[in-house]
């Protein structure tokens, strides 16, 4: 009962972000159409707002409820559960990498960067710009981890609740 509870609360917290992540999803698929490397990235973006909301509805309308579920929502949650698991691992090693790269390589790397832009503000400089990555992946690492320890909760939760995916039987008067 303690891993549904704390199913129910990571859930909850996700919505909000997959809320914004659809947004900015909806924005990016132009941009997407014109460059084709962004694709995968919407695909991504749009995996994981689907996963949240089909898992959302599994536990509000299913498990809340013990009520009968079509096959197709558990073929949802579990199809973009692993989508998820991707984009989770993904993040996890880009935050993992910045808090392990040196302030030095760290530094030389956003020069660069900054370097190749050629309308940047003046007010934005180097020490500004780590202190911002470093900010990113605070909380790259710590969404990360919330997406990968609800998406194994949430597989866990579709073998226990399996019996909500069966065919239901007619009633026999």
């Amino acid at each position: 009962m303690k891993e549904l509870s704390f199913y129910r609360v990571f859930t909850y917290i996700l919505i909000p972000f997959a809320s914004i992540f659809g947004i900015m999803d909806l924005f990016m698929i132009p941009s997407a159409l014109g460059s084709p490397s962004l694709l995968f990235s919407v695909f991504l973006l749009a995996t994981f707002c689907i996963y949240v909301f089909a898992s959302l509805i599994f536990l509000v309308r299913h498990i809340d409820q013990n009520k009968h579920a079509k096959h197709g929502l558990k073929d949802w949650v579990k199809v973009n559960a692993y989508a998820c698991i991707f984009l989770g691992v993904q993040f996890l090693v880009s935050a993992v990498g910045i808090f392990y790269m040196k302030e030095h390589d760290l530094s030389d790397y956003i020069d660069k960067f900054l370097g190749s832009q050629p309308n940047m503000p003046s007010n934005i400089n180097t020490a500004l710009f780590i202190k911002v990555m470093r900010g990113a992946a605070y909380f790259l690492f710590f969404f990360s981890f919330l997406l990968l320890v609800h998406v194994t909760m949430g597989l866990r939760l579709l073998k226990q609740y399996d019996y909500l995916f069966t065919e239901e039987q007619p009633n026999q008067e």
